[in-house]
């Protein structure tokens, strides 16, 4: 397996290469935000409500201002917009640092989702614009999301340390902030001088979709089929929103109070974590290579069921963690085939409208989670969550299997290379 990823990285066309190198230093930045943000906040004094209602404003501003920005990347460009929500998100972690009142959190909060709204609607797009085909697209999703979750993990692993480094004057947890606005600079920097320019990259999966559009443009029936079809998509990413807010943005203070566990203890659970996840996007072509996309589908939503429900269960914290462990892959697994090979399907013209299409669903499922889970854990019911994402994983599954993947299929016909394997 390791063999065949490395001759996926080594197969991969120079923009992508690049793309994916510098995704280190957003990697870590990232994981240091999401283990210090809320443990800064309740040392600051806010409640478990008002952490949730903060999580909730920021999902619900991406939703609000994603078909807009989609709309922008048109005229501004991917590249040019990827490295204004890069900046955006610098400026939201220096002002989470420097801020200590309800009103400063909560504008750091409203510039951060700008930026991750900005960052969101030209990434995969502009990564896949650098790719030669589709199953290019495919693996490049992979391994930049690999990458991705590998800093994030040690940029989690540092989170946990760094307030001890070097601790701050408002919390233990400011310098901390300051580190990961660092690390979102100079990435945003490096994406700005190392990226090609967008129409240097030759697509000729693009090419194909072109080609199909024209073909495709005679008549209203077909753009309405096409219209349903993002109408399909957006549900299913709707649920994979909704099943990352009711727990990813707690797991810490799930961890914290459910189990006890000291911030040392957190980080090095969730750094490993964030490995397993690493481990999820590597194995994720070679899983889809060998099962096919709608195999791979089924397994992954089932095993999410399982995992889940089994942490749902009052256990110890030592079993607890391995299948934190087990879900980060599945987890991680399941959302990538989600995403790949939803843009995938979607032909180029389309592509910035799902984009922005997809970020309002997963917002919108994000919000309305966050905002759920916050008072559910302010009830100090720390199994609840775990049962209701249970719960939305198997409707997610009922969609996918009764409208969704019959769509998919039919629009995999049209590529070769994405065919499902023969049946055994």
């Amino acid at each position: 397996m390791w063999k065949y990823t490395y001759y996926l990285f080594r197969d991969l066309s120079p923009g992508v290469k690049r793309f994916i190198a510098t995704e280190s230093l957003f990697g870590i930045g990232a994981g240091i935000f999401s283990l210090i943000l809320n443990l800064h906040l309740l040392d600051l004094g806010f409640s478990k409500g008002a952490i949730g209602q903060i999580t909730s404003l920021g999902a619900l501003t991406i939703g609000l201002t994603s078909l807009p920005v989609g709309l922008i990347v048109q005229r501004v460009g991917r590249k040019r917009m990827l490295v204004i929500g890069m900046l955006l998100s610098f400026i939201s972690l220096v002002v989470f640092g420097l801020g200590t009142s309800r009103a400063a959190v909560t504008a750091a909060q409203l510039i951060w989702s700008l930026g991750v709204t900005a960052i969101v609607n030209s990434e995969i797009q502009l990564i896949f614009q650098y790719c030669k085909s589709k199953k290019e697209e495919t693996n490049a999703y992979s391994l930049l999301f690999a990458v991705f979750t590998l800093f994030t993990g040690i940029g989690t692993l540092l989170g946990g340390f760094l307030p001890n480094w070097i601790q701050g004057s408002t919390t233990v947890y400011q310098y901390a902030f300051f580190a990961a606005a660092g690390c979102f600079a100079l990435s945003a920097i490096l994406r700005g001088i190392l990226l090609p320019a967008p129409d240097q990259a030759t697509n000729e999966g693009q090419e194909v979709q072109k080609e199909d559009a024209k073909g495709a443009a005679g008549g209203r029936q077909k753009k309405r089929h096409a219209v349903y079809f993002l109408l399909a998509l957006s549900l299913l990413i709707f649920n994979s929103g909704f099943t990352y807010g009711l727990l990813s943005p707690f797991l810490n203070v799930i961890l914290k109070f459910r189990f006890d566990m000291n911030d040392d203890t957190i980080s090095g659970l969730l750094a490993l974590s964030g490995f397993f996840f690493f481990i999820g996007s590597i194995i994720m072509p070679y899983f889809i290579e060998k099962l096919g996309s709608r195999r791979s589908f089924i397994v992954l939503f089932l095993y999410n069921i399982l995992i889940v429900a089994l942490m749902a269960v009052a256990i110890p914290a030592a079993p607890f963690a391995i299948l934190l462990l087990l879900r980060g892959t599945g987890f991680t697994m399941l959302n990538n085939i989600i995403d790949s090979e939803s843009m995938s399907a979607v032909a180029e013209e389309d592509r910035n409208l799902f984009a922005g299409m997809r970020t309002v669903s997963r917002s919108v499922g994000n919000t309305i989670a966050s905002y759920w889970a916050g008072y559910i854990l302010a009830g100090d019911h720390y199994l609840l969550p775990f049962v209701l994402t249970a719960v939305a994983t198997l409707l997610g599954f009922i969609g996918y299997t009764w409208f969704i993947q019959g769509m998919l299929e039919r629009r995999g016909k049209s590529d070769p290379a994405r065919r499902e394997p023969a049946e055994a």
